[in-house]
């Protein structure tokens, strides 16, 4: 019998399964060659240290984790940035300006303008400047509101300046009244700025850190091992 085929039976012996070659002759091949004798001999020492070092490691049990507890981490109050705050005092003074204009004083609108009941655009015009104030001041305090906020604010901003350069040719539209109008544009930018300082960043792709490579030895074979187990001194040769 060769040797590498006597050497591959005694190995699969060792591991529990079936020998390719029937045992008798495995065994008669084994007292007549010394090398294979002293091969299986470092092959089965190695293989009773090694289930000596598993049987010799204690055993772990599952760990009860229902009695346990995290501890509450206190929540960090992030500090209200000077963006924040410039658009809470704008919105205050956009809530100002809706009061005013809702009480009847003058805020640079015509003598036709008189609150009134037969003045609801007037009013419809009050209810949206104090709304817009408001909106302001709750975007100011909860800042992941500001994202909605200066949708609007852009589109409204937008369409009412067409209205007043076109009323300002036609001189329809005072100075005063369009002053009025300085609290939305100032609430506009701020509320973009809000938006785009406290919006949670994302990382970067090439700030991702790349996972390790595994280094294997130089002898080491990658994938399943198919074969089964040899002297690791070299020694089968």
């Amino acid at each position: 019998m060769d040797c590498e085929v006597a050497r591959e039976a005694l190995s699969a012996r060792l591991d529990g399964e079936r020998e390719p070659v029937p045992s008798a002759r495995v065994d008669e091949h084994l007292d007549e060659c010394g090398a294979c004798g002293l091969w299986f001999e470092q092959v089965a020492g190695q293989a009773s240290r090694l289930q000596r070092l598993i049987e010799s490691r204690p055993v772990i049990g599952a760990v009860d984790l229902t009695g346990i507890r995290p501890t509450p981490q206190p929540r960090e109050r992030k500090r209200m940035s000077w963006q924040r705050w410039a658009l809470l005092f704008v919105g205050i003074a956009q809530v100002a300006v809706g009061i005013v204009q809702g009480l009847g004083f003058s805020v640079g609108l015509g003598h036709h303008y008189v609150i009134g009941s037969g003045n609801h655009l007037l009013n419809e015009s009050t209810a949206w400047t104090i709304a817009l104030g408001v909106a302001m001041v709750v975007a100011a305090i909860w800042p992941g509101a500001a994202e909605g906020l200066a949708g609007v604010l852009m589109v409204f901003v937008a369409v009412l300046s067409v209205y007043v350069v076109v009323d300002a040719l036609s001189g329809a539209v005072t100075t005063s009244r369009v002053l009025t109008h300085l609290p939305v544009l100032l609430g506009t930018v701020l509320a973009i700025m809000v938006w785009r300082s406290c919006g949670a960043p994302r990382p970067a792709p090439d700030v991702l850190a790349d996972e390790p490579d595994i280094v294997l030895p130089q002898n080491a074979s990658r994938g399943r091992r198919h074969g089964h187990l040899w002297p690791t001194d070299g020694s089968a040769a």
